[in-house]
């Protein structure tokens, strides 16, 4: 599995139920597809990391982002 490719699968299907949601127009029939893929996206990640695999790309960054600066 490729956790950077899934976080931004996931990332694109916020933002498509978000949108969906923010305009009124949205086809229930889609937006339940979306959070079906979603779940399974996250159960996937979950279980990659769990498992030992790495963090996503920008997740690792962020979390290790090394020894603090001096001034």
């Amino acid at each position: 599995m490729d956790p950077n490719a899934n976080l931004e699968e996931q990332r694109e299907l916020v933002a498509t139920i978000n949108k969906e949601r923010d305009d009124g127009a949205s086809d229930p029939d889609e937006l339940i597809q979306a959070a079906l893929r979603l779940t399974e996206l996250v159960e996937a990640l979950d279980a990659w990391i769990s498992g030992g695999g790495f963090l996503p790309r920008e997740w690792a960054t962020s979390a290790n982002p090394g020894p603090p600066r001096s001034s």
